[in-house]
Formats: structure tokens, C-alpha cells, sequence
């Protein structure tokens, strides 16, 4: 079956821990990223993995490796939760109290978490170059909007913390029920904008809403939030075609980019 992750190969340690080893190079680092932040979180609203431990390089492999708590649930994407407006408000808090934590300065965003967090501006290459292998996406409205989003600057906006990765396959459910976030490696502090492109890997119209007000998102911050989900999406879409991965979540994302911002 097609792999569900670009980032870490995984194996569970009996039922309560996994591990986690980095896959892609560019992600080579984020074990160690991922071990030294996840503490700061562990009063989330949702609940975050417990670092166990932190393996260094060795003969039979060369990068950091981590073992993390293994939290219960099902993945959104293979259980979803029985009420899409209450896990927006779930997810809103989540980020509410991410956003509030105090921010390290060693771990603004840049090389080491894909970029995650820095300004949009920085994806314009990879974006458009992805952009003209996609003939099936309307290419002047992805430009058009790209642009938008590039000019929605708030200088008023401090930089935050962002998990910088929050999709269906990193959120877990119980009984209908949000219950956790996982995948941290590329977290960081830089633009909070970078979170919501949340909002459209995970919510059609009206729970999106509900999600946009709990959170208090303002217009610059919405816009430059839909720049972040639609260059995720055509950056990785070819990727995901030449690869044979998945890419319906992705393609759904600019399916309702495209509804709001039609």
C-alpha cells in the first residue's frame, strides 16, 4: 500500500512507546528538534508525545533517532471525529495555548524544519516551479492568490510557536473525540500563520469558520494562512505523483482553497 508519511520510518516498542527514525535527508534532524521541544507542550489541551529517549549515530545508521510515548487513538484520517465544528474549536485551543508558550529563539525557523514559519516569500521558487508541472490546477488563480497572500504582511504580529505540521495523519481521535497531536520534527517559532493551513487539510466551509473565530485569526494572518496550505499542497503534489504517494489531501486542499477564494 501507497506510505503514509515522507518523514520517519516508525516502529512500535510494545504497546506503549515507538520509534522514530528520520527517512529523508532533509529531515535528518528532526529527532533531536523534536526531543528537545515536545517537554515544553505537555500541558496542551491535546495530548503531545513523552520524550523516552534520544539515540545518536551509529554504525548501522547515521542520524539521530528518537523513542517516543506512543499515544491511543486512530488517526482523523482513518476514524474521523463525530463533530467536525467541535474538533475545529478543539484544535483552535491547541493552538491558542501553542501560540502561548515562550518562544526560544534557537529553534526560529529555517533549514533545520523545512522552513516552517518563515516568511512566505522564501517558498516562492519551490512553489513555482512545482506549480508549472500541475497543468491540472488553474494556474492563474493559484498565481493570483499566491500573490495575495505574499502581500499580506502584519508587522504587529509577533513570532510564535507553530507545530508546523498538523494534518489528518497527525491528529488522533477517540471516541469521536480529538485526543492528541503527534509528528513535532518540524516545529518551531516563526509565523503562526504557518498553523493554519490547518484549516484547510482538515475542515470544509463551515467548520473552517468555526476554527478561523475560536481562534481569532485577522485577515492578513487568514491570507497568508491559505498562501501556506496552497504552496503545501503544489509543492508536494508532484513529489507525490512521481512517487506514487498519497496526494488526496493535498488535492482536497486546493479544492476548497479554491471555493473560498474562488
Amino acid at each position: 500500500m501507497p506510505e503514509a508519511g515522507t518523514d520517519n520510518f516508525i516502529f512500535r516498542i510494545g504497546d506503549d512507546l515507538c520509534a522514530r527514525f528520520p527517512k529523508a535527508a532533509w529531515a535528518a534532524g528532526t529527532a533531536r528538534r523534536e526531543a528537545a521541544v515536545l517537554p515544553r507542550f505537555s500541558e496542551a489541551p491535546l495530548a503531545v508525545p513523552e520524550v523516552y529517549g534520544l539515540g545518536g549515530p551509529g554504525p548501522g545508521y547515521p542520524n539521530y533517532w528518537s523513542v517516543l510515548t506512543w499515544l491511543p487513538g486512530t488517526p482523523l484520517e482513518d476514524g474521523a471525529g463525530e463533530d467536525p465544528a467541535v474538533a475545529a474549536r478543539q484544535l483552535a485551543d491547541f493552538f491558542g495555548y501553542v501560540r502561548e508558550v515562550p518562544i526560544d529563539l534557537r529553534f526560529s525557523s529555517g533549514p533545520d524544519n523545512n522552513g516552517r514559519g518563515a516568511p512566505l516569500a522564501t517558498r516562492t521558487a519551490a512553489f513555482e516551479a512545482a506549480l508549472s508541472k500541475l497543468p491540472d490546477v488553474n494556474q492563474d488563480w493559484a498565481k493570483r492568490l499566491w500573490t495575495q497572500s505574499l502581500g499580506a504582511a502584519d508587522q504587529t504580529e509577533a513570532s510564535c510557536w507553530l507545530h508546523g505540521d498538523v494534518h489528518p495523519g497527525n491528529v488522533l481521535v477517540q471516541n469521536g473525540s480529538l485526543s492528541g497531536v503527534i509528528d513535532w520534527g518540524l516545529c518551531g517559532v516563526g509565523d503562526g500563520a504557518c498553523d493554519l493551513l490547518t484549516a484547510w487539510a482538515m475542515f470544509d466551509r463551515a467548520p473552517r469558520e468555526v476554527f478561523r473565530s475560536a481562534l481569532g485569526a485577522s485577515d492578513a494572518q487568514w491570507l497568508r494562512g491559505a498562501g501556506w496550505a496552497l504552496s503545501m499542497a503544489v509543492i508536494y503534489l508532484p513529489y507525490a505523483y512521481e512517487n506514487e504517494l498519497r496526494s488526496d489531501m493535498s488535492e482536497r486542499m486546493i479544492d476548497r482553497l479554491m471555493e473560498e477564494f474562488a
